[in-house]
Order: structure tokens, then C-alpha cells, then sequence
């Protein structure tokens, strides 16, 4: 198969409706001979490269047209004939072209895709969860912790203070003890100086005895 490129200037009286008629009178002329048309593009009106002269008019611009076809058997000449004997066209030109780019790969169907991606997001939420989990629990050892911490912390305290506590209320008792004992050693007792004033009485009427 031969591929070709077409470009077209139709006359800058026609207005829109008629140009484009022109160019599909043309399109025709190319598929009725078992042309494929591949690419077809409206460039719009542009200033033209030198004055053409049609009748009594002295074109300085024209509507160019692109159209690229691919056939197995040529028909250029017959094309040219019939491009050169309409009045609507100024100028026309047929030249071998490159064959058409292939075709795109077929995208994949949405709803795999949607599928794919939804299953990323599946996993993305379950992991999250059982980050949330792993959190809680390590928090809930923590305050645990805190908790066997503060009772570590309130015992010897409060051991500390019932030992102070005790030795305050002991301190009296041992001073009383202890005053009371120091007043029984100092303090003699009324037996005591009863057996020493007969023992001083005996001694003074020993005295006296020997001295009569």
C-alpha cells in the first residue's frame, strides 16, 4: 500500500459551509477509488507565498487543507485532473508521504484498574488499624508501668514515716523511764534514814559509855 499527502487551497471567497463541501467533494473523489483517508486537518486561511491569478481575481491568500490517504493502486493523475479543473481551487499538491503512525495499545478496562487501586487501599487501611492496635497496647503498658512506679515510690515513704513516727512516740517514754530511775537512785528511801539515825544513836551511847 502507497501512502500520499494531499494539501488543498481552496478559494478565500468561499465561506465556511462552502469550503468545507469543497473539501468533502474531494474526500469523496479519493474513497470512491478505494482510498483510505488516514488524516485530514484544516489549517485555515494563509497569506500565500506569491499572488495567484484566477479570472479577473489576484488571490494573496487561500484556506489550506491537509489530507493524507493510503491506496494499493494510484490515481494521482486523475486526482490532479480533477483538483485543477474546479474553479473553488487555487492550487493543489500530491506527494509521497510516510505511512501512518500504528494505532495506541488498547487501554486496560476501568474497573481492573479501579481494582488494582482499591486493593492498595485495603492493605493501607489494615496496616494502619494494626499500627492503632500496637499503639494502644503500648500505652496501656505504660500507664501499667506508671502505676507499678507510683506504688514503688508511695511505700518506703510511708514505712519512713511510721518509723519516724514511732521513734517520736518512743522518745518520751524512754525519757520518763529513764528520769524516774535517776530520782528512785537519788531520792533515799524513809527506811533507810530510820536505820541510820538508830545506827548513829547506838554509836553516840557507845560513846558515852566508854567516856564514863
Amino acid at each position: 500500500m502507497r501512502h500520499y499527502e494531499l494539501v488543498t487551497i481552496l478559494s478565500p471567497m468561499l465561506n465556511q459551509t462552502e469550503a468545507t463541501e469543497a473539501w468533502g467533494q474531494i474526500k469523496d473523489f479519493i474513497t470512491n477509488r478505494e482510498g483510505e483517508i488516514v488524516r485530514e486537518q484544516s489549517w485555515g486561511t494563509r497569506r500565500l507565498a506569491y499572488p495567484i491569478r484566477q479570472g479577473s481575481y489576484n488571490f494573496l491568500e487561500g484556506n489550506y487543507y491537509l489530507t493524507n490517504f493510503s491506496t494499493d493502486s494510484p490515481f494521482n493523475i486523475e486526482l490532479e485532473t480533477f483538483l485543477r479543473l474546479d474553479e473553488r481551487v487555487l492550487r493543489s499538491m500530491v506527494i509521497a508521504g510516510d505511512p501512518p503512525p500504528p494505532p495506541p495499545p488498547t487501554p486496560e478496562p476501568v474497573a481492573s484498574v479501579e481494582t488494582e487501586a482499591a486493593e492498595p487501599e485495603e492493605e493501607a487501611t489494615a496496616v494502619a488499624e494494626e499500627a492503632t492496635a500496637v499503639a494502644e497496647e503500648a500505652t496501656a503498658v505504660a500507664e501499667e508501668a506508671t502505676a507499678v512506679a507510683e506504688e514503688a515510690t508511695d511505700g518506703p515513704d510511708n514505712s519512713e514515716e511510721t518509723g519516724e513516727t514511732d521513734t517520736v512516740v518512743q522518745d518520751p517514754t524512754n525519757e520518763v523511764a529513764s528520769e524516774e530511775t535517776d530520782n528512785i537512785e537519788e531520792t533515799p528511801t524513809e527506811s533507810d534514814e530510820a536505820a541510820n539515825s538508830e545506827v548513829e544513836s547506838e554509836e553516840e551511847s557507845v560513846e558515852t559509855e566508854e567516856s564514863s
